[in-house]
């Protein structure tokens, strides 16, 4: 063949060759065999878990003037909720006892109005009313927040 006739049969078959990849780009690849589609096994080491938080962890607590010079300490745990009452120097006052689940409410012989609202529901509020007489509007306080990795065990 001269060489003036194989420059226009080179150029047709890169013409065919350009027309094949472009209607089947995997054909214009060259033919290499196929990786393993298996990958290697690596080692499997069990997910780090990490520690259940302890209760003393879990529990958030906040204190809050509810009138009179009385204070509640809300407190909120893996139990549920909890309040206990103080005097203004931080004294406990046994009288009015403690509030939570299973005594949600104070008697109405206590001389003030205080409740849990929601005492199993995933969010607490303690309802008071310590002065003003029955025309008076009630407080509410919302219980603190508990950490996030300690938010179901408190659900309970």
């Amino acid at each position: 063949m001269r060489m003036y006739a194989r420059a226009p049969l080179g150029a047709a078959l890169a013409g065919v060759a350009l027309a094949g990849a472009l209607l089947d780009p995997a054909a214009a690849r060259p033919s290499v065999a196929p990786a393993p589609s298996v990958a290697p096994a690596l080692p499997r080491h069990p997910a780090a878990v990490s520690p259940a938080p302890s209760a003393k962890a879990c529990t958030a607590s906040r204190d809050v003037s509810v009138g009179a010079g009385v204070t509640a300490r809300l407190t909120l745990g893996p139990s549920g909720p909890a309040v206990t009452f103080e005097d203004g120097p931080g004294r406990p006052i046994p009288s009015l006892g403690r509030l939570d689940r299973k005594h949600p409410a104070l008697p109405a012989s206590a001389g003030i109005s205080a409740e849990i609202l929601t005492p199993y529901g995933p969010a607490p509020r303690l309802r008071t009313k310590v002065e003003g007489g029955p025309q008076a509007p009630y407080q509410v306080e919302d219980f603190p927040g508990l950490p996030k990795n300690c938010a179901k065990a408190a659900a309970r």
